[in-house]
């Protein structure tokens, strides 16, 4: 099947996530979660991806709970929450083991902690 120049797939350019400050705060922590997760030497595997993971569910789920009224939009916001300090435990343990910087751990734990605050207060709503 082509398509012809006339047809255009629908693009959506707002979804409900996109109004949050939360959202670009998760954007901006996954971001910088898997450049440290992709620096770390070899044999550190298991805290690469739990680093990962964490970071990654937290801006999903914060995405998804933004799509949801009520009871099931407050639970998974609380996940989001419960993830973001999943992720930033693990950047706490990867510069107790010397495996990142003072300031990229800083900065993450920042970003990390902003957006657990943000998702409290999101989730009470």
């Amino acid at each position: 099947m082509t398509s012809r120049p006339n047809d255009k797939a629908p693009t959506f350019t707002h979804f409900p996530h996109h109004s949050l400050d939360a959202y670009r705060v998760a954007l901006e922590a996954l971001g910088k979660a898997d450049a440290l997760a992709k620096k770390l030497p070899r044999g550190y595997g298991p805290l690469s991806d739990q680093l990962r993971r964490a970071s990654q569910s937290a801006f999903l789920q914060l995405s998804e709970g933004a799509a949801r009224i009520g009871a099931d939009r407050a639970q998974r916001l609380r996940g989001a929450r419960a993830e973001a300090c999943e992720a930033a435990a693990c950047v706490e343990a990867l510069e107790h083991l010397g495996l990142a910087t003072t300031a990229e751990s800083g900065e993450l734990l920042s970003l990390f902690g902003r957006l657990a605050a943000m998702l409290t207060r999101l989730a009470g709503r």
